[in-house]
């Protein structure tokens, strides 16, 4: 008898999982009044980097297929997750421009169109290395925890997704150690003496 139930346990829990799929809806956009410097936006391609973070942590979660889907009305029974960028903090210089950070909403809604929505603000300094990576790559820090966080709310109706603030200059995020304490020597250089998005490389 409790292997019957167990057994039928398993088959409804595999149904309902495979029911509650979610497809992060293509193109991920800008809202209209969007805020980020243009350099920026032109050459770190944030929406790709959006996509393919968010769409393999959909993936992940559905265990089978693809995680997006080009438009909710070919989605069938699952979820749809849509996602647009609201803010980009940053500009050339990577990490010696100060940290980055990437605002977004989501919309999850269900086939019945039942609908939940939340903001997402993450922000790196670029790891470990950060000094020695370009704007772009540490903007794509961001777009990763984003991944995981939307992997995470998406699955869980009462997790709320906690506003993260800016870190302290050189303050470890990510979930990364800290590295070594600088020297008050190695402070970095002064905005007034940091040169202008357009002609640093990013």
């Amino acid at each position: 008898m409790k292997t019957i139930l167990t057994a039928g346990l398993l088959a409804i829990t595999s149904t309902a999982f495979a029911a509650d799929k979610v497809l992060l809806e293509l193109p991920v956009t800008y809202t209209a009044d969007a805020s980020v410097v243009q350099p920026v936006r032109e050459q770190c391609e944030i929406e790709d980097k959006l996509t393919r973070h968010v769409g393999t942590a959909m993936a992940k979660l559905n265990r089978s297929g693809p995680g997006t889907v080009a438009s909710a009305a070919e989605a069938g029974d699952a979820s749809v997750l849509k996602i647009q960028i609201s803010h980009i903090l940053g500009v050339g210089g990577g990490a010696w421009s100060g940290p980055k950070a990437v605002t977004v909403y989501a919309t999850l809604t269900d086939k019945d169109g039942t609908q939940r929505k939340t903001r997402i603000n993450r922000w790196s300094v670029g790891g470990f290395w950060g000094g020695f990576k370009g704007t772009c790559s540490i903007i794509e820090r961001c777009t990763v925890a984003i991944g995981k966080d939307l992997q995470r709310w998406v699955r869980d109706a009462s997790y709320v997704v906690k506003d993260e603030g800016p870190p302290k200059e050189g303050a470890p995020v990510d979930g990364e150690k800290a590295p070594a304490e600088p020297a008050a020597s190695d402070d970095k250089a002064s905005p007034s003496a940091t040169p202008p998005a357009s002609a640093v490389a990013l």
